[in-house]
């Protein structure tokens, strides 16, 4: 497991690193990652509303496991803190017996250059199994890991058999054509993130036109510029995809990311005021 930091909490237990990360086993798990300020978890609603609808693809469980997840990341929490940090919650089922574990986890937030002068992304073909429900896939993962270390770049935007991008290896992403259009790739094409859902409900808040449809890859060099948004990236403009370039400082870009700061805040706040003890 790539699990940092002194301890982690399995099943209603908080052990320490020294004891040994375990080797989850089973049939399938699900997992979200769910990033922190202080203690708190931003959107947890949110993401805990995605790990029960992609467990109940599969099985049916007679709880609230939010509830549980709750608990245990409190429990974590007592135990260690990071000022920002990502911790990743993770559900693996055998039969209908199923394994929390939580912990943090490495987090690649964009530097202060990055988010300056964009990131740079590159192409990566490969496509998920089932793009929306959050399964582990390692595989995935470590192949794209290796690339972006051989080609020092941020992020990995997916393209699948018919050449489309999809979305990011951990991150959504939207085109820009002009300042009056925004296109980002269907729901039923990505994983959709809670950020990206986020970014969505403000473009239609605020107006903007936004149209959902398929990116081709060869279509790169007719969007003024782009963005992608997660966990991590939050919303991160982008400077680069291979040797196609774009505009940085959007001022769609710009604007976006400043309210969803907003709704960040204001989700530390709500989380904070549920009985909470920070």
């Amino acid at each position: 497991m790539d699990c940092i930091g002194r301890y982690y909490y399995l099943d209603g237990r908080i052990y320490t690193a020294v004891e040994g990360m375990p080797e989850l086993s089973g049939e399938v798990s699900f997992y979200e990652v769910i990033r922190t300020r202080n203690g708190v978890p931003l959107f947890f609603d949110e993401h805990m509303k995605r790990l029960g609808n992609g467990i109940a693809t599969r099985y049916d469980i007679d709880h609230d496991i939010a509830d549980r997840v709750a608990a245990g990341f409190d429990t974590l929490v007592s135990s260690e803190s990071f000022q920002e940090m990502n911790v990743r919650v993770t559900v693996t089922f055998t039969g209908m017996q199923y394994s929390l574990h939580i912990c943090y986890i490495p987090s690649s937030y964009p530097t202060e250059e990055i988010i300056h002068e964009g990131a740079r992304l590159i192409l990566f073909h490969a496509e998920r199994i089932d793009p929306g429900v959050k399964i582990l896939n390692k595989s995935l993962r470590m192949n794209v890991n290796t690339e972006l270390q051989h080609r020092k770049a941020y992020e990995a935007l997916l393209v699948n058999r018919e050449g489309l991008i999809t979305e990011g290896s951990r991150s959504n992403v939207f085109f820009i054509e002009d300042e009056s259009l925004i296109v980002t790739p269907p729901d039923s094409m990505v994983l959709s993130g809670i950020t990206r859902e986020k970014i969505i409900g403000l473009c239609r808040s605020e107006g903007l036109n936004l149209m959902f449809g398929s990116v081709s890859e060869t279509d790169l060099p007719r969007y003024r510029s782009l963005f992608i948004t997660g966990t991590s990236p939050m919303v991160l403009g982008v400077q680069s995809v291979e040797d196609h370039h774009f505009e940085v400082n959007n001022p769609v870009t710009d604007k976006l990311r400043r309210l969803y700061e907003r709704m960040v805040d204001r989700s530390i706040s709500s989380y904070k005021m549920r009985n909470r003890k920070y």
